[in-house]
């Protein structure tokens, strides 16, 4: 008589072999996915305290302060702007306004000292300082002012900008997250021309 063998035949081997192969697949994947995630987490939050600090340096500002320090006046041009990145392909538009952001910033020295158009005192240079790259890959930031109901006097016709009684302002902070995937955070307020 033939004694049985002890132990596991090769199908049952295979078949436990087969399950543990798809449970350690899935927690890689979750390891994965959550690293990217938390990287995710923190560049937004990186970029929400950029743009909080975009807000607290604007709310010291009125409206005759905002256009002034970023240059704008009755002979800037209202056209529409395009923001990309947002979740539409062709991006937002926001018609009637005026983009003021870092793309024109340029830096020397070392530490780096910038130096941005449209920008007499320094606001977007010092946020341009605020977004290098080990924290936002290609980040830029904004600004885009609305006038919103001019009085256009008859001594002024066509002046959008100084007789607005409202400006709108979206601050922008915008970066690459990753490859073809670019994030967006805005930020509004208003300001009320009192003159």
């Amino acid at each position: 008589m033939k004694r049985r063998q002890v132990g596991y035949s090769l199908v049952e081997v295979l078949i436990a072999m087969a399950i543990t192969s798809v449970v350690l697949l899935t927690v890689v994947t979750l390891f994965y996915m959550g690293q990217r995630n938390v990287y995710s987490g923190k560049q937004m939050t990186y970029a929400v305290s950029v743009g909080t600090r975009i807000l607290e340096d604007l709310s010291s500002m009125t409206a005759n302060d905002v256009e002034t320090n970023f240059n704008v006046d009755d002979s800037t041009t209202l056209t529409s702007v395009p923001l990309y990145g947002v979740s539409l392909p062709s991006g937002l538009t926001i018609p009637n306004s005026a983009l003021v952001d870092t793309t024109g910033c340029t830096g020397s020295g070392s530490p780096v000292v910038w130096t941005c158009t449209n920008d007499p005192n320094g606001y977007l240079a010092k946020w341009k300082g605020l977004i290098d790259e080990s924290k936002l890959a290609n980040a830029t930031v904004g600004l885009v002012l609305t006038p919103t109901d001019p009085a256009n006097p008859s001594t002024c016709p066509n002046c959008p900008w100084t007789t607005a009684r409202f400006l709108k302002i979206r601050a922008f902070v915008r970066w690459d997250e990753a490859k073809n995937r670019q994030r967006i955070a805005f930020f509004d307020t208003t300001r009320t021309n009192r003159d």
